[in-house]
């Protein structure tokens, strides 16, 4: 018998199993957050107008931060080179005094290496500041001793050197400048004549010159005023009697040139004569 489709159907799924699904596997497990507010990034605005415009002046802080740095360095060296002199000075002095002392034959050269304690009261101190330098010695001054013997030359550094100011460009002397300059030198008074020993009041009056200050000539200031409408009308009509009494003056004297012959001269629009 031939089989019906039913059971060829459910034969072939019986023979042939379904495949088996393969789970599905979530690898990045998703991100969880707490239940507490989350971190915000807020900006100063003030501060990021501030960073952003302000290249110019931080880059002229840092010069002038510089500039004092470089200031403060020059004057610390000057300082220590004046402690370094005032030592020196010290140093050499007191060889000065030991020297003086082995030519009298008070220290002998056992005694130069030990140095003898001295009993009178003798300090030294350093009076410093920006400008200048003062070393100052104290010293025991009895009754009975002389000042000359202690008083000594005070010694001062020089103060700081100082930036030099640039005078600007002066114009160069004029003609008039140089003539009063000339006129305000007085001669020398000569020498060697028995007249400029006995009488020198009479020779230096005979040989003075007075000076005379230029005095500035005072401007002459014109009168000025506005001119009502009635003197203006009357300056156009005065005006116009000049100009008439000119015009009259000129036909004049063409009347006479005619008369005598003599051709007149005519001026083009372009202004050259015609011949």
């Amino acid at each position: 018998m031939a089989a019906t489709l039913q059971d060829l159907t459910e034969s072939s799924q019986k023979s042939k199993p379904l495949p088996k699904k393969r789970p599905t596997v979530n690898r990045r497990s998703p991100r969880r957050y707490g239940k507490g507010k989350r971190e915000e990034v807020a900006f100063d605005e003030d501060a990021r107008r501030e960073y952003l415009t302000g290249f110019s002046k931080r880059k002229q802080q840092r010069k002038q931060h510089a500039e004092e740095v470089r200031q403060a360095r020059i004057r610390e060296e000057i300082k220590q080179s004046r402690r370094d002199a005032a030592q020196a000075r010290k140093e050499q002095a007191a060889e000065n005094v030991r020297a003086e002392r082995r030519a009298l034959g008070l220290l002998s050269d056992d005694d130069d290496d030990e140095p003898q304690p001295d009993s009178a009261l003798h300090e030294e101190h350093d009076f410093e500041d920006e400008e200048r330098l003062a070393h100052v010695t104290v010293q025991e001054f009895g009754a009975d001793d002389d000042w000359n013997s202690f008083a000594g030359p005070a010694t001062v550094s020089e103060p700081l050197p100082q930036r030099r100011k640039v005078s600007p460009p002066r114009d160069p002397p004029t003609k008039k400048d140089s003539k009063a300059k000339k006129a305000k030198q007085i001669p020398k008074q000569p020498f060697g004549s028995l007249t400029s020993i006995l009488e020198p009041e009479v020779v230096q009056a005979n040989y003075s010159i007075p000076i005379e200050e230029a005095q500035p000539q005072a401007r002459v200031k014109k009168d000025f005023h506005y001119m009502s409408s009635a003197e203006r009308a009357q300056e156009r009509k005065r005006q116009r009697e000049r100009n008439h009494e000119q015009a009259e003056i000129r036909r004049e004297a063409n009347r006479t040139r005619i008369k005598s012959g003599a051709p007149r001269k005519k001026i083009s629009a372009t202004g050259k004569k015609r011949k």
